[in-house]
């Protein structure tokens, strides 16, 4: 038989234990140490902090130069016509971050890169190439575009009488969409001198670009022909849109042109730079035999 106070010390003993298994759980569920969570280092983390700050400012300068390489040295040499080429190749150079950073960082600072540094420096070495590639390619530091079509371009009709008609205000003419008109006459034949207007716009100076314009017809099988920027009519006057930053052209086709259609070809090109721009518009014109 069991005294009382034995067995109230049993009871005691059984209880703590029971305590310290509460504690002990309580403390696995906690944050800290007991979790194998470093305890912070303020030593450390500057150090760290300093070494990515290093490599951020590597990373642009890096960016920068490889920039400027590929604007200066790689645009030139491969030319407008292989684009994939000048983006992949400079972006592709980030694969030598790593060893570089072994190569110029100081030891100290090497030891705290790892993965995570080189996606972060991969990242950075993209968007800052192409950020800084874009500008260097615009005015005033580049160009690399040539002119380009602003707003729609017309086909005028001027009638012996002086009265001057437009195909996109005339009701016997089809719009194909901006690639073309279809004329409808009565027999076959465009009466009168028609025009074809257009103005072309740039980013840098649209007077630098040299414009050719060709006419051919599948009615005429000697070819396209060469057609000069003649001097604006009076009648033509108002519709001029020529300023600063625009060019307006007017281009005679020829008289009374006859049934087919005529192709025209409109070739810019202008000495930009790294390299030569050039853009080519083809349009048409459909003169149709209503009586067909």
């Amino acid at each position: 038989m069991v005294d009382l106070q034995t067995a109230m010390a049993a009871a005691a003993a059984d209880r703590q234990k029971r305590l310290d298994k509460t504690d002990a759980e309580r403390k696995k569920r906690r944050s800290g140490a007991d979790l194998g969570i470093e305890r912070f280092d303020p030593v450390k983390h500057v150090a760290k902090e300093k070494a990515e700050t290093a490599s951020m400012w590597f990373v642009l300068a890096y960016a920068v130069v490889v920039a400027l390489l590929n604007r200066h040295m790689l645009m030139g040499w491969v030319g407008p016509g292989d684009g994939f080429l000048l983006w992949f190749l400079p972006i592709a150079m980030l694969i030598f971050l790593p060893r570089l950073h072994r190569l110029v960082m100081p030891e100290g600072f090497v030891e705290h890169y790892t993965s995570g540094t080189w996606v972060k420096a991969g990242f950075l070495h993209t968007f800052t190439f192409l950020a800084i590639s874009f500008l260097l390619v615009n005015p005033p530091f580049g160009d690399v575009t040539a002119a380009s079509l602003d707003g729609d371009w017309e086909i005028a009709v001027m009638s012996e009488d002086g009265e001057l008609t437009l195909a996109s205000a005339s009701g016997d003419v089809m719009d194909m969409d901006g690639e073309g008109f279809a004329w409808s006459t009565e027999d076959g034949t465009l009466h009168g001198d028609a025009w074809l207007m257009f103005t072309l716009t740039d980013n840098h100076e649209v007077s630098e670009n040299n414009v050719e314009v060709r006419l051919s017809s599948n009615a005429d099988p000697s070819g396209s022909v060469l057609l000069p920027v003649d001097t604006v009519p009076l009648a033509f006057a108002n519709l001029s849109q020529s300023d600063a930053d625009h060019r307006w052209f007017l281009v005679p086709l020829g008289a009374d042109l006859v049934e087919g259609r005529w192709t025209i070809t409109v070739d810019i090109e202008e000495q930009g730079s790294p390299w030569v721009n050039t853009r080519v518009y083809a349009w048409h014109l459909d003169v149709i035999d209503e009586r067909a």
